[in-house]
């Protein structure tokens, strides 16, 4: 069990309570070159201060825009006050899973439009939600993300899934996403809606901490053909096509395909990484209105590319040692969905989902095969003028089956789990327009924990129109993954004092129960003028159940042979604690030309052992994977002449778990359409320096490298 810091280890054993691993002598692994202790822990002193050059960008944007402003002051509608009314009124359907707008929702929701996603200059999906509020995104390696909001973050962060077009995407061995197989062409998606807080009751178990809802345009939005292609030093290539049509009066389709090539980040060193990686995507949609009354979606994509990978702990018992192993991984997948709508009136609907998804990956480590089948059932119906009500079914059965290795193995090395569903959630107008009331539940039955419940409850008081008030309540579960329950983990060996081979095993919890999370939420929304809008939530969240490791008596093994002795350390829940902070997002419409959007984020951890526990690290883990203080500046300036120029500033404070220091990221955006239907766009990321860290190593599974400086061009067609 080890603490890395970019390519520095630090022998955990004393810190982890693990009184016995004192006795023995690690020896010296001289057949694995390591990097200057820290250097990985250290800021790049090679670049100049962030602080000038944020001065200089925020000047130089309010004085192009000032200019901008001056010459079409007579020319020009007032565009900011529309853009900011029309994002308060946008309708969002995560919070509810119906129709409803965002000013109007009793949740910490925060909406990421396609407008959004063009000028952001982002080129995947992870690097888009950094605008989010309260999000914490953090680059583990070039293709390895944790991503998580209100705490808990790692790189498979377990309390917040992951929906794209109503399709599940996380993966039940880790109970996290893969982010580097999450993808599609970003010019599709409509929006993402991000909820940060519970979502249990509506998207179920693991729904702890908040949900990532990606949804992507009709097939009718994206008719003709688009035709995108650039590079630069990290994207060293990338393109894209797409293609839209009509299937007779009532049918559209489109079918798109994209491919990119991504060089790696940067050792501690300065020296480049293995972690480069490519994939080619394939996808289509296909949207029918088959009646007045019912419409059809038929949808599906299909992948296959490699990441590399520092495996950072690979472990060998002849001759006893442990060190790091650069491999590839090979990834291959693909899903078909299909999605039928039935409106019986304005006031009743029903909807029926099925979706198949297959995976495989394999590297030196593990390799997975898993397939999963999913089904839902969702009636909606408003009665009278005073209940909203939604209910729905669900049935979902997946299957794996792993080949392991002396480091990280499952048992059984197969498995079939089912999980089943139920919930209903009532809307209820105790004052129309004024205040509503939202009861709810969900009862979820796994292989693991077995029966679930997680109700909410939520009220929203609206005393203006352009004014709201909301507060929540909530209890939401994350159950055990399969890798917590079957997954044995060899983490080190060496040579003891005695001559004998020892071998550092954890191992999971079958009969481990569900982490649990009582939630309260208090928020504010508001419209404050023309010009200025307001955001605000905050949340105190109490947890019980938490993970430990604690050590256990150590025994002798033959297999697989030499004969070793084990010192063993079982999962169990043995931690409780609690989270509460607030998270701010205003925007303000500065001109007709230029609008601003910020974000601020303040997060308190504090985890407590149980008395029963000899686990004494992983409560600091808890508290220092998460940064305290998280701040954005966003702008978007629009130029004379077709000219955008957007830039994005965010500041993420230190990861004390990782020593991972404090860092300043500058993205800057230079859009220019000489028409309609071509755009040039040229971006630059991470520019205030070199190379930084963003989070630490992960056991076993990578090794943590750095952001590099990037700069990429990109041309776009739309014919």
């Amino acid at each position: 069990m080890r603490e890395r810091c970019g390519e520095q280890t630090r022998d955990l054993g004393d810190s982890a309570g693990l009184d016995w691993t004192r006795q023995f002598d690690p020896g010296s692994p001289a057949e694995f070159a390591e990097a200057e202790p820290g250097a990985a822990c250290r800021p790049d002193t090679s670049s100049a201060s962030s602080f000038p050059i944020l001065s200089v960008f925020l000047c130089a944007s309010l004085l192009l825009s000032l200019t901008a402003s001056a010459q079409t002051q007579k020319t020009t509608s007032d565009l900011g006050e529309t853009s900011l009314e029309a994002l308060m009124n946008m309708e969002v359907t995560s919070a509810s899973k119906k129709q409803e707008k965002l000013s109007q929702t009793a949740a910490a929701i925060y909406l990421i439009t396609q407008e959004d996603i063009r000028r952001s200059g982002a080129t995947s999906i992870p690097e888009l939600l950094r605008m989010v509020p309260g999000l914490d995104v953090a680059h583990i390696d070039a293709n390895k993300w944790a991503i998580s909001s209100r705490g808990f973050n790692e790189q498979f962060a377990d309390k917040m899934p992951v929906l794209i077009d109503g399709r599940a995407v996380f993966t039940p061995l880790f109970s996290g996403v893969y982010w580097d197989v999450q993808d599609t062409l970003l010019e599709d998606i409509e929006r993402i809606e991000v909820i940060r807080g519970p979502g249990a009751t509506l998207w179920g178990a693991n729904a702890v901490n908040g949900v990532i809802n990606i949804i992507t345009k009709p097939a009718k939005d994206t008719q003709g053909a688009l035709l995108s292609a650039g590079g630069g030093n990290q994207e060293r290539g990338f393109g894209a096509v797409r293609y839209g049509g009509k299937l007779g009066d009532r049918g559209h389709y489109r079918f798109f395909a994209k491919y990119f090539n991504r060089d790696a980040f940067a050792q501690s060193s300065g020296d480049d990484a293995v972690d480069g990686w490519n994939i080619l995507r394939e996808g289509f949609r296909t949207d029918w209105k088959v009646t007045d009354q019912d419409s059809l979606t038929v949808q599906g994509d299909f992948y296959n590319g490699s990441a590399g990978v520092t495996v950072p702990e690979v472990v060998s018992l002849s001759p006893p040692k442990t060190g790091s192993l650069d491999d590839r991984t090979h990834l291959v997948g693909g899903n078909l969905l299909g999605r039928w709508h039935r409106a019986f009136s304005d006031r009743s609907d029903t909807t029926l989902q099925m979706y198949y998804d297959r995976a495989n990956r394999r590297d030196i480590l593990l390799g997975e095969v898993r397939h999963t089948i999913d089904l839902d059932f969702e009636h909606h119906v408003a009665v009278r003028n005073r209940h909203d009500i939604l209910w729905g079914i669900g049935y979902r059965v997946t299957a794996d089956r792993t080949t392991g290795s002396l480091t990280f193995s499952f048992n059984p090395s197969s498995r079939r789990d089912n999980l089943y569903n139920a919930f209903v959630q009532d809307e209820i107008n105790l004052v129309p327009d004024r205040l509503r009331l939202t009861l709810g539940t969900k009862l979820e039955h796994n292989n693991y924990s077995g029966l679930e419940i997680q109700p909410n409850i939520r009220l929203l008081w609206t005393p203006h129109p352009h004014h709201a008030v909301w507060a929540a309540v909530s209890r939401a579960v994350e159950t055990p993954s399969r890798e917590e329950a079957n997954a044995r983990i060899n983490e080190a060996a060496f040579l003891g004092a005695d001559g004998t081979t020892n071998l550092i095993s954890k191992f999971g919890n079958p009969r481990l129960p569900a982490e649990t999370v009582l939630a309260n939420e208090f928020g504010y929304r508001a419209q404050l003028s023309r010009r200025l809008s307001l955001d605000l939530a905050t949340f105190y969240n109490v947890y019980a159940n938490l993970h430990t490791d604690e050590p256990g008596v150590p025994f002798f093994e033959d297999s697989p042979p030499p004969r070793h002795r084990v010192l063993p350390i079982f999962l169990a829940n043995n931690m409780h604690g609690e989270t509460y902070g607030m998270e701010i997002a205003p925007k303000w419409n500065v001109t007709g030309r230029w609008t601003l959007s910020t974000g601020y984020t303040r997060l308190q951890t504090h985890s407590h052992l149980d008395p029963s526990s000899r686990d004494s690290s992983v409560s600091e883990e808890v508290a220092g994977s998460s940064p305290r203080h998280q701040l954005h500046l966003r702008s978007y300036l629009n130029l004379p002449h077709g000219l955008e120029f957007d830039t994005a500033v965010y500041y993420v404070s230190r990861l004390s778990n990782f020593g991972v220091p404090a860092y300043t990221r500058l993205d800057c955006r230079l859009g220019w359409r000489p028409t309609e239907s071509v755009e040039i766009t040229i971006a630059g990321q991470n520019l205030l320096d070199k190379r930084h860290p963003e989070f630490g190593s992960t056991e076993q599974l990578a090794n943590a490298t750095q952001v590099k400086r990037s700069v990429y061009g990109k041309l776009t067609w739309r014919f």
